[in-house]
């Protein structure tokens, strides 16, 4: 089944991949400083039904799950992360 996976980069950044049948992962979109956008643009995916599968969300990294603000990148630190799964 296919899935979208709603994750955290390197840096604390959130990110959207999706997995198809095969279990290819692709980026959809990344660097975002909370986990809202991703999240609304899965839902909205599956609401146009562009997208028939699951949504898995990971829970915040770090010592807190109020702690929202990402570890930033210096300029030219941060590079295009790669998909990562939920869960791993």
């Amino acid at each position: 089944m296919a899935k979208l996976h709603i994750t955290q980069d390197d840096h604390g950044y959130w990110m959207l991949s999706h997995e198809g049948d095969d279990g290819a992962l692709t980026l959809v979109a990344h660097q975002f400083a909370t986990p809202a956008k991703p999240l609304g643009m899965a839902q909205e995916l599956i609401a146009e039904g562009r997208f028939h599968g699951q949504i898995v969300m990971d829970p915040p990294r770090g010592a807190s799950p109020t702690a929202a603000v990402p570890a930033a990148a210096a300029p030219g630190e941060y590079v295009t992360p790669k998909p990562r799964k939920a869960g791993a």
